[in-house]
Formats: C-alpha cells, structure tokens, sequence
C-alpha cells in the first residue's frame, strides 16, 4: 500500500488521490516551458544543488479547525507561483512560503486534490524559479536524481539517488526514486542531473527502504 509519511508530528495528512475536497480553488493548468535542458557532462550534486536551491521554499501552514501549524516544501515555477502537494495545504487558514529571512504570504490559487497537485501564489516576484521541466517519458530507470526539501523543517536539504521506477498511479505519473524523502520533504523538487525539475516529491511506502515517489512535474500542465 503507497502512503504518504506526516508532514510534522503534529499534522499528519496523506495524500488521498481520487478524493475530492469542495473547499478548495479549481484546479487551473499552469504554463512553462517543458523544454528540458542538456548539461555537456553530469553536473555534481554539488553544482544542481547551488542551481536548483534557489527554487526550493518551505511552506508553513496554520490549519483549520485545530489552529495547528504543519509544514512542507514547494517549488517555484514562475515569478508568482510554486508548486506543491494539496495534502500539505488542506484546510489552510494561513499559508507563508519562506527562504532563509525571506517570508512571503502566499494563497492557494489551484487545487487537484483528487490528484495532489495544487498551485500557490505570491504577489512578489519570485527571482528564481524552475525553468526547464523534464518530460515523464524521457527519463530512464537508473539515472541520477537529486531531491531538494525542507524534511523536518531542516531547509534546502539535499538527497541524492536514482530513479528505481517509472510508475502510473490514479492516472498519474509517478517517479519512484532512492532519493531520500521524509517528514517535511513533500511538495519539494527532484531534479536531474542537468538540473531539470522531475518532479515533485510527495510520498513513501511506510516501513520500507528508499520506496520514495515523486509526481511526475509534467502532470502539473496537465488537466484535472
């Protein structure tokens, strides 16, 4: 059974796809470039690391009805969005997204929840953010992948590890990977090794060893 482990321990929510929730925006494409870039050789961790960081926030969410604060990762997208899991938003009466000293209100301003995509946005221009996006078809089992999150509010933490499956889950595509993903890291980046956003880490198989998933960042172009 995939299950989603708790974004902190005083919220614990798992993706629940096929589930619709009435109380969040409609789920709105977002548009940028899939053109995926060609690095002449592998860059290090290192080098996607110093690239990719930039683009990766934590978000903070105070959650209804229980006031309670739960906390994950988004990736920006373009000057005013960030994409992210829904599970990590749900029921947000507040969300901020923050990067070192820099904290920024955001809002939720489109939800798949059936399929845990969901879309924020900030009024002020986001300097970096993810311009090339790798295509779910392209990528091959056993190729280097990086994952970029906030586990345990930890920010910017790196992980690195391989695509072990291409999968398909709910109508989804999904990216197993080694790459490690805990508490905290949903709704952060896995990119490759030419630093291209492959998608967004958003679960494990509880009580098993690096069965890590990432929804493929294409699906986010998608329809509902």
């Amino acid at each position: 059974m995939i299950e989603a482990r708790p974004q902190t321990e005083s919220a614990s929510r798992a993706p629940r796809m096929g589930t619709p929730s009435p109380s969040m925006p409609q789920w709105q494409l977002i548009a940028f470039d899939r053109t995926a870039a060609k690095a002449d050789t592998p860059l290090a961790a290192s080098e996607i690391f110093e690239r990719a960081s930039k683009h990766v926030w934590t978000i903070a969410v105070a959650s209804e009805p229980r006031g309670s604060i739960s906390q994950g990762s988004a990736v920006a997208i373009g000057p005013h969005r960030l994409i992210t899991n829904c599970h990590i938003v749900e029921d947000a009466r507040s969300i901020v997204v923050k990067q070192g000293k820099d904290i920024r209100p955001a809002t939720l301003a489109s939800a798949s929840p059936g399929t845990d995509r969901c879309i924020l946005a900030v009024e002020k221009s986001l300097q970096s953010y993810a311009r090339t996006v790798r295509a779910f078809d392209s990528l091959k089992v056993g190729e280097a992948v990086v994952s970029i999150g906030s586990p345990h509010g930890l920010e910017n933490t790196l992980g690195q590890g391989i695509v072990s499956g291409l999968r398909k889950l709910d109508g989804m595509q999904v990216v197993q990977t080694t790459a490690p993903i805990s508490p905290g890291s949903s709704g952060g980046g896995l990119f490759d090794a030419s630093g291209n956003l492959v998608g967004i880490t958003s679960f494990a198989i509880r009580d098993a060893d690096s069965l890590n998933f990432a929804i493929a960042a294409e699906d986010f172009g998608k329809p509902q």
